[in-house]
């Protein structure tokens, strides 16, 4: 009798451990008898997998964000690196997260693990250097956006578009969208440091626009994990607090995987992101794309307003926000362009693709 297929996989936050969640019951419908361990958080862990590390461990964002934890990261790593050395997996799979998991895979590939990374790092954007290495430490690389393909398959990688987990993941429906605005959503991120720094900027906002239109209903879904009442207690007693990702009309949202499923959902929004000024200043030398937010990014485009660093005042978003509650054409124009991005994603199982991508090298070990 063959030893069960023995899996490490690493995510470090809420929307990595969620999709990783996803492709691990796939996995397990095609090796049932899988041993799955790694890093995660609660998706991952109700899916099945041995969960050594949290991902809160490796909480952070931002160059000056690591070094106050630095000490845990290394711990962290060097404690997966033993991992591998004792339970010799077959397959690793590193769940975006680059910093990180692009030097736990090199090392992973040199002890005889097949890698499969899933969720590219931003190479296009910045390090486009990554490319190369990812040639020589990965097996393969599971991207989920069209254009990613081509540009890793250049640098050498065996790089293959499966989709993007997003929609498969969620009941899509553009229709519960409309106008005029009635519901606001306020993401401010799913970190305890990013919400600290958005969603009081958020708050404000939410006040100046209350006092030129009344009626609008407030949501804010508080990520898995997060104490209600930390959240609650940076905003107003009028937001409602809720688990999931809302239904809205529009959202005021922190540049990231949120910011993407809104767009997914046919809801205008307003990107926005605010760092410290050293993390902004090294950004600035060397991120080499025009927008930050992946809707504008994938349709190579300003579709919506990016709101970044000292652009992020309240006034601003006030602003912007009034923009789409006064004009129909603008919030319907910015609808069509969301349902031409998704029309390119929609029908994709991501999840199911790596999967059978997985299989397939485990059994050509």
């Amino acid at each position: 009798m063959s030893a069960p297929t023995r899996i490490l996989i690493t995510a470090g936050e809420e929307s990595a451990d969620r999709h990783s969640g996803y492709l691990v019951r796939q996995i397990k419908k095609l090796l049932p008898d899988a041993e799955i361990f790694g890093m995660g958080g609660p998706e991952m862990a109700d899916a099945g997998v041995e969960i050594i590390y949290s991902m809160k461990e490796l909480s952070v964002m931002g160059f000056s964000e690591v070094l106050p934890k630095l000490a845990g990261i290394l711990k962290v790593y060097s404690g997966l690196k033993k991992i591998i050395l004792k339970r010799k997996p077959d397959i690793f799979i590193p769940v975006d997260l680059p910093d990180f998991n692009m030097r736990l895979a090199g090392f992973a590939k040199k002890h005889g693990a097949k890698v499969l990374y899933y969720i590219a790092p931003q190479a296009w954007a910045w390090r486009a250097y990554r490319a190369r290495t990812l040639s020589h430490i990965t097996d393969g690389l599971a991207v989920i956006f069209p254009f990613e393909e081509e540009f890793f398959k250049a640098g050498g990688v065996n790089a293959r578009y499966v989709g993007h987990p997003f929609m498969e993941e969620n009941n899509v429906n553009i229709s519960d969208v409309s106008w005029p605005v009635k519901k606001i959503a306020i993401l401010p991120g799913s970190r305890k440091d990013e919400i600290s720094r958005m969603l009081p900027v958020m708050t404000r906002a939410k006040r100046i626009i209350d006092l030129r239109i009344k009626g609008i209903d407030w949501v804010l879904p508080v990520a898995k994990g997060l104490s209600h009442d930390l959240v609650g207690s940076l905003t107003d007693s009028d937001v409602n607090l809720v688990s999931d990702m809302p239904g809205a009309d529009m959202a005021i949202v922190k540049s990231g995987t949120a910011s993407f499923e809104m767009a997914m959902k046919g809801v205008p929004e307003i990107i926005c992101y605010k760092t410290s000024a050293i993390n902004y200043a090294l950004a600035r030398m060397f991120v080499k794309v025009n927008h930050i937010g992946m809707p504008n990014i994938a349709s190579g485009k300003t579709v919506v307003p990016e709101l970044i660093q000292y652009d992020f005042t309240e006034d601003r978003i006030a602003e912007e926000a009034m923009k789409y509650i006064q004009d129909d054409n603008l919030f319907n124009k910015v609808r069509t362009e969301f349902e031409r991005l998704r029309s390119t994603l929609e029908g994709s199982q991501a999840s199911s693709k790596v999967a059978q991508w997985v299989m397939s090298l485990v059994k050509n070990n």
